[in-house]
């Protein structure tokens, strides 16, 4: 069964309980932790008791993933990906596509084609970035929307707090990628849960899933299978040091 269809993790309060506040002289990191609990402490030791994983270490991974961002409703924050729309519909319709769209390495744009995003909606006229800010990525969608529909369009964007990839949304038990952009646009428990049930549906070496690296705190390789081979150990470092900050916060052990 996927998390998201778990009728006690649907039923959980989202704020924690006790509230917990940062320490005074406490830094950055303290006060996002107290945040995230603020706001899914509830939730969060809801998901700790069904998977096993200590709401320290799932308080760590979300401030990682989401960068601490606040959820705002029916504006989820979300990355338009064009290299992904090039492959999924640009290709057979290659003059349309390069009209609207170009990427690193394509459309005489320099870079690799993950890099140097930029679209326009009319032509002629000037290409802007798609990742300046979130208008521009919602601008973008809205755009390759119109010019393939929902399905395909919305399945090149990634979404929520973890960013995952709405084109992985029969991962997280949705049946098209427009109810999970629904979903994910609703509430921030939708990210929350999302993202385990992601972590339990992608394969990891030895340990069977992305969970058994979490469970095993082994963040190198949680991050090599997750977040792919760049800054591997940066990637891993805050993960360590985020979970030991929210554990001292939320009175677990660090080492435990």
């Amino acid at each position: 069964m996927f998390l998201k269809d778990d009728s006690d993790l649907m039923a959980a309060p989202l704020p924690g309980k006790p509230f917990i506040h940062a320490p005074e002289r406490g830094g950055a990191i303290e006060a996002a932790v107290a945040a995230i609990y603020g706001r899914l402490g509830g939730l969060l030791d809801a998901l700790a008791a069904k998977t096993g994983v200590d709401a320290a270490t799932i308080v760590g991974i979300w401030l990682v993933e989401s960068s601490g961002r606040p959820f705002v409703t029916r504006h989820a924050s979300i990355r338009f990906e064009v290299h992904h729309f090039f492959e999924s519909w640009g290709k057979r319709n290659r003059q349309e596509f390069d009209t609207h769209f170009r990427f690193g390495s394509h459309n005489l744009q320099a870079g690799r084609p993950w890099e140097n995003h930029e679209f326009r909606a009319e032509d002629p006229g000037v290409f802007s970035a798609v990742h300046h800010n979130q208008n521009s990525e919602y601008a973008a969608l809205t755009l390759a929307q119109v010019l393939s529909g929902d399905e395909i369009a919305l399945s090149c964007a990634s979404i929520g707090g973890a960013q995952i990839l709405i084109g992985s949304h029969s991962w997280l038990g949705y049946e098209t990628a427009r109810q999970m952009y629904d979903s994910f646009q609703e509430s921030e428990r939708a990210h929350v849960i999302g993202f385990f049930d992601f972590c339990r549906a992608k394969p990891a070496p030895r340990v069977g899933d992305l969970i058994g690296y979490i469970h095993a705190r082994d963040w190198a390789n949680f991050a090599k299978f997750y977040n792919g081979p760049d800054r591997i150990q940066e990637y891993a470092r805050k993960l360590e040091g985020y979970r030991d900050a929210a554990a001292v916060l939320l009175g677990e052990k660090a080492a435990a």
